[in-house]
């Protein structure tokens, strides 16, 4: 088996200490070859389960698995960057202050009525609660595109959590985002650890 010389992908530590790197376009699910890191590794560099690795690898010892052999980025970082960083928990909580503007076309009203009724600023946690087909998808989809085209130095992610297959397809196709999801047709801890990780 040839093994590439570099490889990436979201750290997922197990419960015995090491981990592996989980890919997008597997939509994090667990593969033969995904690459293995040492609890040595996970210790010595800070990581922390579902930051993006870039590095070096090295040929498996056992099984499939390649093994990181060296650290190139942390999250798009420098390891020096990286420990350097506030830890989410430990960020002080402030009231958003730039407001998302999602008005993208006369034709699309729902974001327009967003803007005045119950604007959206960066940070903003919200909660879409309502019966099946009544246009939660839709909204979140227009929601979703208006950001990206609005404001394109956001990066913005959808995780869809115990979606039908077809709309997790169609949210795919639909926006210009990263979508990361668990469909209904997955078991309980697929959507556990889904949410969890990301």
């Amino acid at each position: 088996m040839t093994v590439p010389e570099t490889g990436e992908g979201f750290l997922e530590i197990s419960d015995k200490g090491f981990g592996f790197l989980r890919s997008p376009g597997n939509r994090f699910q667990s593969k033969p070859t995904d690459i293995f890191v040492t609890p040595d590794m996970i210790k010595r560099n800070y990581l922390r389960e579902g930051v993006q690795i870039e590095g070096s690898l090295r040929p498996p010892h056992k099984g499939n698995s390649p093994q990181l052999k060296e650290i190139k980025s942390i999250n798009g970082m420098s390891h020096e960057e990286y420990v350097q960083k506030t830890r989410f928990e430990n960020l002080t909580t402030i009231d958003p202050i730039e407001k998302f503007q999602l008005e993208t076309a006369p034709d699309q009203i729902e974001t327009r009525i967003i803007d005045l009724v119950t604007p959206i600023g960066k940070g903003t946690r919200g909660l879409i609660v309502a019966p099946p087909r009544t246009g939660k998808t839709t909204i979140l989809k227009q929601i979703c595109n208006a950001v990206t085209t609005n404001h394109p130095e956001v990066k913005v992610v959808v995780m869809l959590i115990d979606e039908r297959p077809e709309e997790v397809t169609d949210f795919e196709r639909s926006v210009d985002a990263e979508v990361v999801a668990s469909s209904n047709d997955m078991d309980l801890d697929t959507h556990v650890r889904l949410s969890r990780f990301t």
